[in-house]
């Protein structure tokens, strides 16, 4: 990054920000908004446009109904509909449920004719209807012509009582009077109605709603910019009685050369600032393709800052790796890849990538299955009886090339003391690059100690090679490796407080080293859950279904496709999330990343 800084007329501020934007490279140095204040209103029109877009996205795009948007051209006047189209959708859902509330009321009194109810009164009589619980009424009453149930439930009874005007009301005891709104027909021609309305609006909505969000992102991005603007324009410092006004900003330096021609094509006077270490300048990643595609589960965590490298290109080979290996089934793997695949052709380039990402870890998942020999929890060339098919030799050959899930413990630790001991790696080399070589020479020495001394004691011990040879290269490189360790670790310190210092960094590194590679024993936890869960379910399909035609073949497909359904959902889920721990806990931890970075967005239009 290079760092820019402009001084100019007050009265000339603003469009010195307009051709600042027109160029749209600089990433402008803003104040915070608690410095400049915010915007209400413009945050709040943004927020909800935001929310209209989320809420038109979710809509069926069936292409039979799609419409150009002819009569709210104007953005306003489209929010302004979408919304009141939302308000009477609310207010009929919300009617909707009284009415349907209401018709369950009127239920247990029939689809009764108020013009029946209406000839009775002209002839005198009076209809009164009431509802008794049945602990508590006195069924003695209904002997009486007047008194008739007319519906019992589980615990009442629906009574009507009917009394002629020119003698005494029997007033019920014991019961409380109810009085009948509508029949059942009115309510469910209400319904209908109200259904009706509420279809009609949708579709309404529905035609217009992939139009309405081009120009609801246009009128987005339109008020972004006046946000953008005004941050920009609140973020310059005033001088000489507020008629100056001062701003600087960042270029990348690959885009340096192009901007200061085009700030010399507008005759904009600039001055290069000399950079500083505590300059916290903005970020912007550079990866290949393989690489970019992991940039979002980066993001998931933290930039780094300009004191520190990306981490992605480390990270993205193991955490594609670490995926398999959780998920580790040949035909899990398959389905995310041919998914992702025929994702990839349909969605936006906006999500493509992500797509993408996901054929790479199906990919991963696909290649960990075929070395575990699992397709869908069957342990593919094995016999009944767990043995490989002897008879077809090269199914023989291959299952003998299967990794035993003892082997694969020890490579789940191996995995785990490579990406740790690559992070130790990573922060000597940022120490050495941002703060000295002298002030990374006890990370170096800790190096050694990892790199060197603790695997040739190991490869000694196991009888790999020859013991008193590992010993020898374990010594020397545990005393090349102690001295910078315990004695060199603050270049500015004594000798004895850094070898206090050191030996309290002796523990933590030997307490906190053991920890994390145990922890990459969730790798191999999780590829052996989700495999024993495949065959369990495959059992189950095969043993508990009846041995009737027809109906075992649908019993044994129901139990695999529920079966393998939740395990495929679990396993995922786990392979997504434990493989982000292993990556943001302990390999962050021992590469010394911090993070905290601001992504390089320029000043654009």
């Amino acid at each position: 990054m290079k760092k820019y800084s402009f001084v100019v007329y007050h009265k000339e501020y603003a469009s010195f920000l307009e051709q600042l934007r027109s160029i749209g490279l600089l990433h402008v140095q803003t104040k915070t908004a608690e410095e400049i204040g915010e915007n209400a209103e413009l945050v709040s029109e943004l927020n909800k446009i935001a929310v209209l877009i989320k809420e038109m996205n979710v809509r069926e795009f069936d292409g039979e109904h799609i419409k150009e948007i002819k009569t709210h051209e104007s953005p306003s006047e489209l929010i302004k509909y979408i919304e009141e189209a939302h308000d009477t959708l609310a207010s009929l859902n919300q009617e909707l449920l009284l009415l349907r509330k209401d018709e369950d009321l009127m239920e247990p009194w029939g689809d009764y004719s108020p013009e029946t109810f209406k000839k009775l009164d002209e002839a005198g009589f009076c209809l009164n209807f009431y509802i008794a619980d049945k602990g508590s009424f006195d069924v003695a009453q209904t002997e009486d012509n007047r008194v008739q149930i007319v519906n019992e439930g589980d615990k009442e009874y629906y009574i009507c009582v009917v009394n002629r005007k020119d003698e005494e009301e029997l007033v019920l005891e014991n019961a409380d009077e109810v009085k009948l709104q509508l029949p059942i027909s009115a309510y469910d021609a209400k319904i209908e109605e109200c259904e009706n309305a509420i279809a009609d609006i949708n579709l309404e909505l529905d035609s217009i709603a992939e139009d309405a969000i081009k120009v609801l992102e246009e009128q987005q991005n339109e008020i972004q910019a006046k946000i953008n603007f005004e941050v920009a324009y609140k973020s310059g410092d005033k001088y000489a009685a507020d008629t100056v006004m001062s701003i600087s900003g960042w270029v990348p330096k690959d885009d340096s050369a192009d901007f200061e021609q085009k700030l010399d094509e507008h005759k904009i006077i600039y001055l290069e600032e000399p950079m500083t270490i505590e300059d916290e300048r903005p970020i912007k990643l550079k990866n290949n393709w393989f690489n970019r595609l992991f940039e979002p589960i980066g993001d998931l965590y933290t930039l780094p800052t300009h004191r520190e490298f990306d981490l992605t290109p480390f990270f993205a080979p193991f955490y594609m790796l670490f995926f398999g290996f959780c998920l580790g089934d040949t035909g899990y793997g398959i389905l995310i890849m041919l998914a992702s695949f025929f994702a990839a052709k349909k969605v936006s380039a906006k999500v493509k990538p992500l797509a993408w990402l996901g054929f790479c870890l199906g990919l991963s998942t696909t290649i960990m299955g075929i070395v575990t020999g699992t397709f869908f929890g069957v342990s593919f060339g094995l016999d009944d009886s767990g043995q490989p098919i002897q008879a077809i030799e090269w199914l023989r050959g291959y299952q003998e090339m299967v990794v035993s899930q003892d082997n694969l413990m020890i490579l789940a630790f191996g995995l785990g003391f490579v990406q740790v001991l690559l992070g130790m790696i990573i922060k000597a080399v940022r120490i050495a690059t941002f703060a000295g070589f002298k002030y990374a020479i006890s990370q170096i020495g800790w190096v050694i100690i990892v790199a060197i001394a603790l695997p040739a004691y190991g490869l000694g011990t196991q009888g790999l090679v020859n013991p008193e040879t590992a010993n020898m290269v374990a010594l020397i490189a545990l005393v090349f490796g102690a001295i910078p360790a315990l004695f060199y670790n603050s270049p500015k310190s004594n000798i004895f407080s850094n070898f206090g210092t050191g030996l309290w960094d002796t523990y933590n590194m030997a307490s906190g080293l053991l920890g994390d590679i145990l922890s990459y024993v969730r790798l191999f936890a999780l590829g052996l859950s989700s495999a024993i869960l495949g065959s369990i379910f495959n059992m189950l399909a095969f043993e508990f279904a009846p041995d009737i035609i027809i109906v075992k073949q649908v019993v044994i497909i129901f139990i695999l496709l529920l079966g393998h359904s939740l395990n495929f959902a679990l396993a995922l889920l786990g392979s997504a999330v434990h493989p982000l721990r292993l990556t943001f806990v302990e390999f962050y931890k021992n590469a010394g990343f911090e993070g905290g970075g601001k992504r390089y967005e320029p000043f654009k239009q």
